[in-house]
């Protein structure tokens, strides 16, 4: 193990301390030398800064949204997919290569399904009344972009998890509410959710800290069109904004500062999250 040790000490560990260190400190990458400690100034000004709290909107609003649809539509898709008897590996590995598709070429690729004018602002303006405008480049739509981006992605990865989940329920039980008359909706709602809580409490810690770390989507985008976070900020989250201050005003000190806020939601949201999954276990 000590090998693997070494490699998480180099490259997390030991990083993800100087970042600690570099949060209590004024300090700029092009003078290092003339760090000096201010304690909590940093986290001061971070909370003062409107910059900030719109990137902790963007990256509430793209949590918020993706994660049930991410969930719920995640044990459809993969309930339906085990229901199916022919083709179910095909299925899988449809839904299943957006995940593993590069995110800088995914979001390249999709936006160009979303230019003013193309079929889908086309259809959702004639179905819906949503502006018929070029989604990535336009304020009003930009958000809801980044959103079907991360649940396109991502999806493929909860299906194959949830798939997992359900052949890992034993058929006696299955076969046994069959015999007592159960319908599919009745198995599906008192027997196959119950079973899968554990899966569904993965699924949703890693959405959630998966969402909250939103950067490839919203990085290339910008590399499209202008400054990180364009257009006007509407699509700044945490993680481009910590990338801001760190490698665009060269300024890590306060950038770690919005690090370790990240982190520490993280931290409440999954403590909070075990905990109400491990009471939900008892009292079953």
């Amino acid at each position: 193990m000590a090998p693997i040790l070494l490699l998480m000490f180099v490259w997390f560990y030991y990083p993800a301390f100087q970042s600690l260190l570099y949060s209590f400190q004024e300090i700029n990458f092009l003078k290092m030398a003339d760090a000096r400690f201010i304690g909590l100034g940093n986290f001061e000004k971070l909370f003062a800064d409107p910059a900030f709290w719109l990137a902790a909107k963007n990256t509430v609003v793209i949590t918020a949204v993706s994660v049930p649809v991410l969930v719920i539509l995640g044990f459809l898709v993969a309930y339906n997919i085990e229901a199916v008897i022919r083709g179910r590996a095909v299925y899988r590995t449809m839904y299943y290569i957006p995940a593993v598709t590069s995110a800088v070429a995914l979001t390249i690729s999709v936006m160009y399904l979303f230019i003013e004018r193309g079929e889908i602002p086309t259809l959702l303006n004639r179905l819906f009344g949503i502006p018929n405008v070029t989604w990535p480049a336009d304020t009003r739509t930009a958000l809801a972009f980044v959103c079907i981006l991360v649940i396109w992605k991502n999806l493929g990865f909860f299906i194959v998890l949830f798939i997992t989940g359900l052949q890992a329920i034993s058929n006696d039980i299955i076969e046994a509410s069959k015999v007592d008359g159960a319908s599919g909706l009745q198995r599906m709602l008192y027997i196959t959710i119950p079973q899968l809580r554990p899966t569904t409490s993965l699924v949703i810690i890693l959405s959630i800290i998966w969402c909250m770390q939103c950067f490839d989507e919203p990085y290339t985008l910008a590399r499209s069109g202008g400054v990180v976070g364009s257009p006007a900020g509407t699509t700044s989250t945490l993680v481009t904004f910590f990338y801001s201050q760190n490698f665009r005003y060269f300024n890590p000190g306060y950038g770690s500062s919005a690090a370790f806020i990240i982190f520490a939601v993280l931290m409440i949201v999954s403590i909070t999250q075990r905990a109400l999954a491990s009471r939900s276990q008892d009292h079953a």
